[in-house]
């Protein structure tokens, strides 16, 4: 039970990567510095899924990913004060109130 739900959470990670990094509003200017601050938890820094996932991000956008691994709670509080451009952190009350 436990492994399915760790591969449920990998797929729903990959899925919610796949979206945030994917989906750009058509009438955007092109951005000026070609940076993201993705701020994230430890424990999906320490997954290793995002060793796999941003090289191929990276390639294939031309953006430069620095992640910065904290808890949920200090990941968005970072997205409060504009300190990150992406979030993914899995608590999801902190996340409702958020």
């Amino acid at each position: 039970m436990k492994r399915f739900k760790s591969i449920s959470f990998v797929l729903a990670l990959m899925a919610v990567l796949v979206l945030v990094f994917s989906v750009t509003p058509a009438t955007a200017a092109p951005p000026k510095q070609k940076n993201i601050i993705l701020s994230t938890t430890t424990s999906t820094q320490d997954s290793g899924l995002l060793d796999v996932l941003i090289p191929v991000f990276e390639k294939k956008t031309g953006y430069f990913v620095k992640t910065i691994a904290v808890g949920s709670g200090q990941a968005m509080a970072m997205g409060k004060k504009g300190e990150a451009d992406v979030l993914l952190v899995h608590s999801p009350a902190a996340e409702k109130k958020f």
